[in-house]
């Protein structure tokens, strides 16, 4: 009579494939998830600051870096505020249903951020508005947040957000943005934002020089910026090491068996 061999895995084998499994899952969500998330909410940070071209801030290991869309001729590119404080925004057309500090973007100026420490990172969510010269504008004057993300590479990705609406009495309004996936989950190395006005032909542009009547009023509110840390492939290829130390201990431990 002949005898089919029958295939057979010990307990401690069998454990073995489950914990193998288990790391290779592990390290397969690692390599795509953020390590870590940080919000800028600027609440740390004293109110009335006043900046111009290269001044900066900094919070939760990111840096803010002013920009003079103006060649440095602008002044003051941007202005951190109390929304509890009603006499913080002088501009009069701030938004207004934000009670807590925010940075403004003033007179065609932006932002640039970037990780501290050098990393890479990427935007997930902000509050955004609008910033009017004057209150009382309507919605077809405003424009929209221009987001630049740079790669390491030195390439860039855009994107761009319709202001939100008015208040009763005319006034811009903040409103949450949840950046899509093609945008929200670029790995960055920096982010700039800056603002654009409608220019009633389909474009929308930031006055080029002061024969445009439109100079220094794109213009820009943040707050509350979701910025999810990229983790580096050596931070992986140490965990890495770290599970495949936990495997072979395990192999060395796990009893032999003769069983067919």
């Amino acid at each position: 009579m002949t005898t089919n061999p029958t295939s057979c895995v010990s307990p401690a084998q069998s454990g073995l494939n489950k914990l193998v499994l288990g790391a290779a899952a592990a390290l397969a969500l690692l390599g795509t998830a953020p390590a870590m998330a940080s919000v800028v909410n600027f609440e740390s940070l004293s109110p009335d600051g006043i900046y111009v071209d290269g001044d900066t801030l900094g919070e939760s290991g990111y840096t803010l870096q002013a920009i003079d869309n103006h060649g440095g001729t602008s002044g003051v590119v941007g202005l951190l505020v109390n929304g509890m404080d009603p006499t913080s925004c002088w501009l009069g057309g701030c938004p207004t249903n934000n009670t807590s500090h925010s940075y403004l973007g003033l007179n065609d100026g932006g932002v640039t951020i970037k990780k501290d420490d050098g990393g890479k990172f990427s935007l997930r969510r902000l509050d955004f508005g609008f910033v009017a010269p004057f209150g009382g504008l309507p919605n077809f004057s405003y424009g929209q947040l221009l987001l630049t993300g740079t790669f390491a590479n030195g390439g860039t990705l855009g994107y761009a957000l319709d202001f939100p609406g008015l208040d009763n009495n005319g006034n811009p309004l903040f409103d949450t943005a949840t950046l899509p996936a093609g945008f929200g989950y670029a790995e960055l190395t920096s982010l700039t934002i800056r603002a654009c006005l409608f220019d009633g032909i389909g474009g929308c542009t930031v006055a080029a020089d002061n024969s445009d009547p439109s100079i220094y009023q794109a213009q820009f509110a943040i707050d509350n910026l979701a910025l999810a840390e990229v983790p580096e492939p050596a931070s992986l290829a140490l965990i890495g090491l770290g599970m495949g130390a936990l495997l072979a201990r395990r192999r060395k431990s796990a009893p032999s068996s003769n069983n067919a």
